[in-house]
């Protein structure tokens, strides 16, 4: 299965790419990059992947997947405190485009 996993260089998403690729599905990434220099310990494999702001995901982004694991997000309460209506754009706005 071709998988698309948005947020694949976060937190979340460096743990699930590679249980997804071991799983045996095709991973296909896309994330904005912010946090893609933010890592602890040895560089996760990064699968092949777009960078791109979830809020200018078009079509064309999803097209020939056949799952999407949303997990792109802004995710911690200070950035949030700090920009809530660019969180809520990303968070909800974006996240309701993208289904």
């Amino acid at each position: 299965m071709r998988v698309l996993l948005t947020g694949h260089q976060g937190y979340l998403g460096t743990v699930m790419a590679p249980v997804l690729t071991a799983a045996g599905h095709e991973v296909v990434g896309l994330d904005a990059g912010l946090f893609a220099d933010c890592v602890l310990g040895p560089s996760p494999a990064d699968p092949p992947g777009t960078r791109v702001d979830l809020r200018d995901v078009t079509a064309g982004h999803v097209a020939g997947v056949d799952a999407v694991i949303h997990l792109a997000a802004l995710s911690n309460d200070p950035l949030g405190a700090l920009a809530p209506e660019l969180t809520y754009d990303i968070n909800h706005h974006a996240s309701v485009r993208l289904a």
